[in-house]
């Protein structure tokens, strides 16, 4: 028989397992509304499908979740689904969470089979009241399933995007399809419609096939997307790209070609050194395809002695003479290097490098030069499909690799920048080579211009790192296209924006090697309004950048797309499987065509995993580039990141690039960058990097990043750099960053004012406060708060761990100031026994400072089972309005401290109404969050009666329910052991690191937890029996999240708080989940200060 205890496991554990899967938005033109389509099964399909159901003893319905849940697999690009599932004709959707991990159609069928058992033993249980208590964020599911037989397909609710239904018409299976066409156009419905009736037919046809083998994909989809988004094709020149550069040396001999400093060459004076090099290099045996390394500076010499490479058939790997010597001998000896061209002042590394490599030989350029009077070139064939270059990219495994890249395939790279880039308008065009030689950008940036009969600027290193000097070359060498990271960028728009300047020969900026930003592009463009920006998107693997997206203005999109393919390339977004997902659907960014390059130098087994034979175009190659994007409806390729990106903090999966992109829409925040840090304990913890003109205000930063992101994505610690540190091809180093974030140049905190710990007793919170933050015991200044230096509740109880109970939760929260709480320790201050926690005085100082009676006071009552620091995050959001801000923490609540009995809700709330009449507190705001609300609600009346004035009372993610609910859940927590709770909630978003306590003290926050609940649904259960005979005259404002599930319908439910109040109004955030005063404390703070009656500053 089936309990209301195990309907309630089963459905916590179908809600817990997951989210809501989402399908691809897809449409140009989103227009609120609903649109429908309508596909017929085929009547041998459905016959067989029929006849399978039978002999497998499935129903039918089974079977059509079966290729329900592929198609949802194929869309969202994950193996685990979650769909609304329609149990009994005309009823509501029931959430449905299945996984398509078994390998058969047979397999999967079981596991359908049982999913559907499962949803109708517990289809009665009230469900939608259970996602409000778990506080889950969002619907439990977007697209419904109703496999019918019924009229129609039913309504679309609002949370629903997508609706599928089995129908019939005049006798004959059909399938219908209703969509927000918000959300997808009718092209897209209509697929999807496809491939649910591809799944059918592929169960019918063999239900022992390995469906994740199969594609659901149409032919006609296939097709265009292999060839249909494949880049424009072009004919290449039927030459290589030195014999297209000495097409030009003929064409106009005496044009300068490149320039570097005060020195300059023509194109016969580039030809004719570049021919002595390439005969030099013959002369000591170089063969086709031969190895040379070219150890130089960024220099005409470097220039030559490319071109030499590329005309004596050998192929040319960079190697900066920078480099240790270790370095230097890997990379010569894994590419087969025998040859090394190089100039004296470059040898240092390099020679030591050669003491293990005695079969390399070392020729300098200028004994090269001087060999040979002839300046005619070696004459050397060299073919399309040869060997060009090697460059060496770092490996996941620490060991460089060498990526190999051949003649058509650097010539298809150099003629898509031509192209796209506008450098086939006329001669005359200048290019600036700015990147360093091992980075790949740097070959297109020198070598375009010598095509069209353009120049090439060499800027030298000590200019690109001096902006002004930049830009003033930029200006006065009239370059016309420019290509920088976009970090880079930034400090050249900074620049620009204090120091305006006309720049009348630039036409194209590209920006590559990291994502470009949209408020980049904002500023660039309200700047240099006639200058291009060209989002470039490539990897070494293949020939450098296979996407370019060339803006003329600021992108429509949040994220800047990364345009469509170059010509000549094909791009696929596919599985595991290497077949293309569905459009718009994310998958693994495949590359094949001339842009692939052979492999990796002398390394079969990484070769073998990344570049394989195109499945979809044979005799072509194809690269597995790692990482992960998606087609948008414009025909161009978003990137999604890649999957080592994410971290994991306190539970949470989290992607630093969003915190990233916040952090540079702060004001004064040039370049930003957060990594993951471990702390001593090997629990980890955000860390941001910032720069910019100033250093800007920890309490500014946090208040900015609280304003839009949750508490746990709101990094604990912030560092200040002048710049940040970047790699040697310009991109930021998060490597670096991770070793700096033990450092002590947090923002705000100069070292010149540090006000070192000084008594005993500060000195031993120091170092408590070291071990448990993670930061530096020589950075922690006396007059640190120790929540501003990142701390959260969990690391308070850990504080108090730590110090063995010399100071208790209660201590933190109330005194967070160092030399504040070491004085409390001291007994040099009072220690306020009572129940209201200060956090945040009047005029906006931290908790601790003295003030006197302040003009209005905001007093919250916490969650179930939380404490007063649960409203830390709202009361620094509410600094400097002219509130004081109280938090009640109830008698045994503190997780750290010794054994102490809980307080009924009665005795709580007289110790409050007697320490808010005793301190003297005027203009009294009462806050109640969740279960909360109880006690502020008693705490209203009983102030009333003293005739102590209240302004207002907040109810916080709570509706008032009804009176027979409210009694079932206190049946049903009553019945449920501490360890039972606690492990409930360390899955609940509400309560993040309960999970890293010891059981001791887990189920201690279990037992207060079920004490909370029990006491507000006692309370609010009495009152909706029997209603006070005087409602409360004080304004009540409901406050809720627009995403907390649990107080789903509060546009009306919000009334059913009149039954105790005369005066309710609702205010409505537009998300924050249930516990929106710690995930959105800014938006939080305005429902106090917006509602609240002005309040007078003190």
């Amino acid at each position: 028989m089936v309990t209301r205890v195990t309907d309630r496991e089963f459905w916590r554990g179908v809600l817990l397992t997951g989210g809501s899967t989402a399908i691809p938005r897809w449409t140009l033109r989103p227009v609120r509304g609903v649109g429908e389509h309508e596909a017929a099964v085929p009547d041998d399909v459905m016959d067989v499908l029929r006849r399978s159901a039978e002999e497998l003893m499935t129903p039918l319905g089974s079977v059509l979740l079966a290729a329900h849940a592929k198609v949802l697999a194929a869309l969202s690009g994950e193996r685990e689904v979650t769909t609304g599932y329609v149990v009994e004709e005309g009823g509501r959707p029931l959430p449905c969470r299945l996984t398509t991990a078994p390998a058969s159609w047979r397999a999967l069928l079981a596991e359908t089979r049982r999913v559907v058992s499962d949803l109708r033993a517990h289809q009665d249980f009230p469900v939608d009241d259970l996602v409000r208590e778990l506080g889950l964020a969002g619907p439990p599911a977007e697209t419904v399933l109703d496999p019918g037989p019924a009229s129609g397909p039913g309504d679309l609710d609002a949370d629903t995007v997508l609706r599928v239904a089995f129908s019939e018409r005049g006798g004959r299976p059909v399938l219908r399809v209703r969509y927000r066409t918000d959300v997808l156009d009718a092209d897209h419905a209509a697929r999807i419609a496809g491939y649910h009736l591809t799944a059918l037919a592929l169960i019918a046809a063999d239900p022992d096939a390995e469906h994740a083998r199969q594609s659901l994909l149409s032919d006609e989809e296939l097709r265009f997307q292999v060839e249909g988004l494949a880049g424009p094709r072009r004919t290449l020149p039927d030459a290589r790209t030195h014999e297209l550069f000495e097409q030009r040396v003929r064409l106009h001999p005496d044009a300068v070609a490149a320039v570097h400093g005060d020195r300059e060459w023509t194109y016969r004076e580039l030809d004719a050194r570049a021919n002595r090099l390439g005969r030099a290099l013959v002369a000591r045996g170089l063969r086709r395809e031969g190895v040379v390394a070219v150890v130089t500076g960024r220099n005409l010499d470097w220039m030559a002695c490319v071109l030499a490479v590329f005309k004596a058939g050998g192929v040319y790997l960079p190697v900066e003479p920078h480099f240790p010597a270790e370095r230097i001998a890997a990379m010569l000896s894994r590419a087969g290097c025998g040859l090394v061209l190089t100039e004296p002042a470059s040898t240092g590394s390099l020679d030591r490098a050669l003491e293990s490599l005695p079969g390399v030989q070392k020729l300098l350029i200028g004994t090269a030069y001087e060999e040979s009077e002839r300046d005619d070139g070696p004459g050397i064939a060299v073919a399309p499909d040869q060997l060009a270059y090697i460059y060496f990219t770092s490996g996941s495994t620490g060991e460089p690799k060498g990526a190999m890249c051949e003649h058509a395939g650097m010539l298809n790279h150099l003629h898509a920048k031509i192209h796209d880039l506008g450098l086939d308008v006329g001669e005359g065009q200048v290019v600036a080579q700015t990147a360093p030689q091992c980075f790949d950008i740097s070959l297109w940036q020198l070598l375009s211009a010598l095509l069209v009969g353009g120049r090439t600027v060499l800027v030298e290193q000590e200019v690109i790192l001096d902006v002004r000097r930049f830009v003033d070359g930029i200006a006065r060498d009239r370059v016309t296209v420019l290509q920088v990271v976009p970090s880079y960028l930034e400090a050249v728009l900074t620049y620009l924006e204090r120091h305006p300047c006309e720049l009348p020969a630039l036409r194209c900026v590209s920006v590559t090697g990291e994502a470009l930003k949209k408020e980049l592009t904002q500023r660039w463009f309200a700047a240099m309004p006639g200058v291009k920006l060209v989002n470039a998107y490539g990897l070494t693997e293949t020939c450098d950048d296979t996407h370019h997206e060339v803006l003329d203005r600021v992108p429509d999109r949040e994220r800047v797309p990364l345009g469509p393919p170059v010509g000549n390339v094909h791009v696929y977004v596919v599985d595991e499987h290497l077949s293309p997902v569905p459009l718009g659907a994310p998958g693994e960014i495949v590359f094949s065509g001339v842009c692939v390059g052979r492999g990796y130098v002398n390394d079969p087994d990484r070769t073998r995993r990344a570049f394989l034979p195109d499945p979809h175009r044979g005799g072509s190659r194809l690269y597995r580039s790692g990482d992960h994007g998606r087609w948008l409806p414009e025909g161009k390729l978003e990137f999604l990141g890649r999957r080592d990106t994410q971290v994991k903090i306190r539970g949470f999966r989290i992607e630093t690039g969003e915190i990233e992109n916040t952090l540079l829409r702060v004001p004064g925040v040039r370049d930003a960058a957060v990594v993951a840090a471990e702390r001593p304990d090997r629990s980890k913890r955000l860390v941001a990097f910032c720069s910019g003109p100033g250093a800007l205000r920890v309490e500014e930063l946090r208040d900015r990043l609280g304003e839009s992101l949750p508490e746990y994505m709101v990094p604990s610690a912030f560092h200040w750099r002048e710049r940040l540190p970047l790699t040697a091809n310009g991109k930021i180093d998060k490597r670096a960053l991770v070793a700096f974030a033990t450092e002590a140049d947090t923002v705000g905190d100069g070292e010149e004012d540090l006000h070192v710990p000084g008594t005993p007793t500060e000195r031993r919170l120091a170092a408590a406060w070291a071990e448990v933050l993670g930061i530096p015991r020589a950075r922690i200044d006396r007059r640190d708060h120790f929540f501003d230096r990142g701390g959260t509740s969990l690391s308070a109880v850990r504080l108090a761990i730590a110090l063995d109970r010399t100071v208790s939760l209660k201590d933190v929260t109330g005194h967070p100031v160092l030399a504040d709480l070491a004085a409390l320790v001291d007994g040099r201050s009072a220690r306020r026994s009572g129940l209201l926690q200060p956090l945040c005085a009047p005029d906006g100082a931290p908790a601790g400072a003295p003030a006197g009676a302040p003009a209005g006071a905001l007093v919250c009552f916490p969650h179930a089972g939380g404490n007063a620091v649960n409203f830390q995050p709202m009361a620094r959001a509410l600094r400097g309005s002219g509130l004081a801000v109280h938090a009640v923490e109830a008698p045994g609540h503190d997780v750290a401290a010794g054994s102490e009995p809980f307080a009924s809700m009665t005795e709580v709330v007289d110790r409050v109404v007697a320490e808010i009449t005793g301190r003297g507190l005027r203009g009294i705001l009462l806050w109640g969050h969740s279960s909360g609300a109880a006690s502020a609600v008693e705490t209203a009346r009983r102030l009333d009666e003293c005739g102590v004035e209240v302004r207002r009372v907040f109810i916080g993610a709570q509706l008032l329910g009804t009176a027979a609910g409210r009694r079932e859940a206190v049946t049903e927590l009553t019945g449920l052991s501490d360890a039972e709770i606690a492990a409930k909630l360390s899955a609940d978003s509400g309560h993040p690191g309960l999970h890293e306590l010891d059981a001791r003290r887990a189920e201690h926050i279990g037992a207060a937890y079920r004490h909370d609940c029990v006491s507000a649904h006692r309370y609010f259960a009495d009152l909706l029996t029997t209603p006070p005979a005087v409602r409360l005259s004080v304004p009540l404002t409901v406050v809720v999240a627009a995403d907390d599930p649990l107080t789903t319908g509060h546009l009306r439910r919000h009334r059913d708080w009149e039954l105790l109040a005369t005066h309710v109004d609702l205010h409505e955030l537009a998300g924050g989940g249930h516990y929106f005063p710690r995930n959105r404390p800014a938006e939080a703070a305005q429902a106090v200060l917006r509602t609240a009656e002005p309040l007078p500053s003190s």
